[in-house]
């Protein structure tokens, strides 16, 4: 078993410390949210270029770069506590079946069917039409079975745009080990569809909502998509509070919108998050009849640690579980008090030496998990003898103020002398590479190319971008034959090796 780091961690130095983890009670459970990164099947009928069938690319998706990526998506639910795995999963980028005239039907005999196999052995024999029209579901529960982590019954949303357009390209997933009782899809514009489905927790149901929405969390338009993705939310969400105002709802997914995405990001005038769905931090008022609807887990962590992703130097928190009052109120299912965090697995999910994301690269014969760290959190059915009981809260958030500022990953305090040299590549083979791919080098080089720019290092040519406009203008201005001296994030863009500037700083040593 992996070291595991249960977040909330204490921050010491640049060292992640492990924190204490309370132990769960008999009759908890635990609920994560997990962005899986594209976990496709093998159909090689996809609306992304990595994932077709093209002969002619020797890094596209295949059998075993699946085998590789379901190993990976594996190894981070056995990391939650306990080893078991979560009893509920709610899954983001599941691929939607583009070979539906070969769909397995009964999830449960495909297992029975198949039951004197492995996974791995039917990914690494002669690839049949049987085979290639497996969905991802089913591939899913499969490993799941063969390695250990039984008993789940996986569901998976619909979608009624074709399954060319991108935001209908995947679909979310609820994987439970508790009696499923009804679920349902419901549409919603540019995103993908929401997904309900209600379980029996020992008599006790509970309802959860699975999102993600539209992608570019500081994009102003794509903003204006997500008010239409948490209107669908919010309007079902009513629905059952109507019916019931302590309803027991967890709502979950890659929301694609920080938890203080209106502070972030000023310039929006109403967010999807905070203003349409309601998201807020204050959790005493939570037990009011009258009070908030929703309440937002980040808060229950300090600013400093509230982090599930990367993206040009910054944390963001896209993955988010909210829950309603009903989990406060002492009857049916219960929050469990602080249990919330994030699950950080060094040298599985979280890649050196800054501990972000390991992101799933297609490169060689593939690599890493997911560009999210899961999140999770530990509720349970109210006892007999305990019922009305409100849940006593200790140290609860009630936050007024929210940061604005992101929290930086801290690439600015990498110790140069400590990474790799580029030239180290030289050589390297594809898994060498696969391996690599998000790694930070020291990137001394000669450019040989303007448009595209690229740099000529150890013998080997890479492309070199950032996604900060301001430092792409200081690159854009390197001329052919320059010398170039800078640190870089090792990557991969339409088939070519690229470095990555992120960080300003990394720039100041570039001569010209």
């Amino acid at each position: 078993m992996p070291k595991v780091l249960f977040l909330p961690l204490v921050l010491l130095l640049g060292f992640w410390v492990q924190g204490e983890e309370k132990p769960a009670s008999a009759g908890e459970f635990t609920v994560m949210v997990y962005n899986v990164e594209n976990l496709f099947d093998i159909d090689r009928v996809s609306p992304y270029d990595d994932y077709l069938e093209d002969p002619t690319n020797p890094h596209s998706y295949g059998p075993t770069k699946l085998m590789r990526k379901l190993q990976g998506v594996i190894s981070v639910l056995k990391g939650a506590p306990g080893g078991a795995g979560p009893d509920v999963v709610m899954l983001n980028e599941l691929e939607v079946d583009h070979t539906p005239e070969s769909k397995v039907t009964d999830l449960g005999e495909f297992l029975k069917k198949h039951a004197n196999t492995t996974y791995q052995a039917m990914l690494t024999k002669e690839l049949t039409e049987e085979l290639r029209g497996i969905p991802i579901e089913a591939w899913l529960l499969k490993a799941l079975e063969d390695e250990g982590l039984k008993g789940y019954t996986i569901v998976t949303g619909s979608s009624e745009a074709p399954g060319s357009q991108h935001e209908a390209s995947v679909k979310s997933g609820l994987l439970t080990r508790f009696p499923v009782l009804a679920s349902k899809t419901h549409p919603t514009p540019h995103a993908r569809g929401i997904l309900e489905v209600r379980v029996d927790v020992g008599g006790k149901p509970v309802t959860f909502l699975v999102s993600h929405w539209k992608s570019k969390a500081g994009d102003p338009v794509c903003e204006n998509q997500r008010l239409a993705n948490a209107e669908t939310v919010r309007k079902r969400l009513d629905e059952l509070l109507a019916a019931n105002p302590f309803e027991d709802v967890i709502l979950g997914g890659d929301f694609n919108s920080h938890y203080n995405q209106g502070q972030r990001y000023p310039y929006m005038t109403k967010t999807a998050l905070q203003d349409v769905l309601g998201s807020q931090g204050l959790e005493s008022a939570m037990r009011e009849s009258g009070g908030p609807v929703l309440y937002n887990l980040w808060f229950e962590v300090p600013p400093e640690k509230r982090f599930s992703d990367a993206f040009a130097g910054n944390w963001g928190t896209l993955m988010q579980i909210l829950i309603t009052r009903g989990l406060y109120d002492g009857t049916g299912i219960q929050y469990v008090d602080n249990s919330f965090g994030q699950l950080v697995l060094p040298g599985i999910n979280a890649r050196p030496p800054l501990n972000e994301p390991w992101s799933w690269t297609n490169y060689g014969p593939g690599w890493g998990t997911s560009d999210h760290f899961p999140v999770l959190a530990r509720f349970r059915p109210v006892p007999p003898g305990e019922e009305g009981q409100a849940v006593a809260l200790k140290n609860p958030s009630d936050i007024k103020e929210i940061p604005a500022e992101a929290l930086p990953v801290g690439l600015a305090k990498l110790d140069r002398n400590a990474l790799r040299p580029a030239t180290a590549l030289q050589g390297a083979s594809d898994e060498e590479l696969a391996k690599a791919m998000g790694e930070v080098f020291r990137v001394s080089g000669v450019v040989t190319k303007k448009r595209p720019l690229e740099i000529e290092v150890g013998g080997k040519t890479y492309a070199l971008y950032s996604f900060d406009e301001n430092i792409r203008k200081v690159i854009q201005e390197f001329k052919k034959g320059d010398s170039v001296n800078v640190l870089g994030e090792l990557g991969i863009f339409k088939g070519r090796l690229q470095f990555l500037v992120q960080d300003p700083t990394w720039l100041r040593d570039s001569a010209r």
